[in-house]
């Protein structure tokens, strides 16, 4: 008989379609993932993965088990964590997909409050750009997204997680830094670090400099990085400017490495969406921690996180 941590492991690893990735994944040992998935194909007698280099890729008997094994591991979660429930207990794994700079900072307070509540829930956080949260979402591989638009998509259901104020950041030691606010002129003089021109945050920018009719083809571009940090991080070294989201950047400005400057009559809101799959059923655990975070207590943890 197949072993539910049998399809676990396999499902991870066509996934990662690596044995050693998937083998970090799960905190187990390279040679044991081979060997879990070796056995599960001699008890099926059938071959489900076929190796290219370091490579794995599923075969046709793979592909078809797939999805059988990921309802059977969703089956067996359901199973523990409504014997869990009817005992008043919460239990579970909560899977998460992020794709904004906010949500990786909120979501650590958020889930260390919620789990004094119920320690024995589990979280995954796995950061991602916004169209693979959606599709991981669709696909039923993550429970819960983080994402910086509500998706269009039917089959998703969207809420408000928090407001984001993006602002413009400079280095403690640059001339704008004791400046009280700057003229939306003065932006296309600077040096500016930003996201690379997928980023949600990079496009908000360019939409709000074009309402000041300062199209982001004309800034003098020093550097185009991949995450908030790095962004910082130049921007620290007095590299250039950027405009960053508030909540990413909170401890260097308490610190007082980077400062925030007003820009007159720019003002650049977005709300943080959280997304779940309206056609997957919802566990106890994640019913759990929605109630929590639209609760006052929750609500508390955001603002203390955001530092209102």
């Amino acid at each position: 008989m197949v072993e539910v941590h049998e399809l676990q492991i396999f499902a991870v690893a066509a996934e990662e379609e690596n044995f050693s990735a998937a083998a970090r994944k799960l905190h187990l040992s390279q040679p044991a993932i081979s060997f879990q998935i070796q056995a599960l194909e001699q008890r099926l007698k059938v071959q489900l993965f076929q190796r290219i280099g370091r490579r794995i890729v599923l075969t046709e008997a793979g592909r078809d088990l797939l999805p059988m094994a990921r309802e059977m591991i969703q089956l067996s979660s359901r199973i523990e964590e409504s014997m869990c429930a009817s005992q008043g207990l919460v239990k579970g794994h909560v899977v998460i997909g992020c794709s904004t700079s906010p949500g990786k900072y909120i979501l650590p307070h958020l889930i260390g409050a919620f789990r004094k509540q119920y320690p024995e829930v589990q979280f995954s956080v796995e950061v991602m750009d916004r169209q693979s949260v959606e599709e991981r979402l669709l696909e039923k591989k993550i429970h819960i997204g983080v994402l910086s638009l509500c998706s269009k998509a039917k089959e998703l259901e969207c809420w408000s997680l928090l407001t984001d104020e993006l602002v413009l950041i400079v280095g403690a030691h640059h001339p704008w830094a004791s400046r009280e606010r700057i003229a939306p002129a003065e932006l296309g003089t600077a040096e500016w670090i930003l996201r690379e021109g997928g980023a949600a945050t990079r496009q908000l920018v360019a939409a709000t400099l074009a309402e000041q009719s300062l199209s982001a083809d004309d800034l003098h571009v020093a550097m185009e990085l991949g995450s908030v940090e790095a962004v910082e991080a130049a921007v620290e070294a007095g590299h250039g400017i950027s405009i960053v989201s508030r909540v990413a950047v909170r401890r260097g400005l308490e610190l007082g490495t980077i400062k925030a400057v007003p820009v007159e009559g720019l003002s650049v809101r977005r709300e943080i969406y959280l997304a779940r799959n309206r056609m997957r059923a919802c566990t106890c655990a994640q019913l759990k921690f929605r109630e929590f975070i639209e609760s006052p207590e929750g609500r508390q943890v955001i603002a203390n996180a955001i530092g209102l």
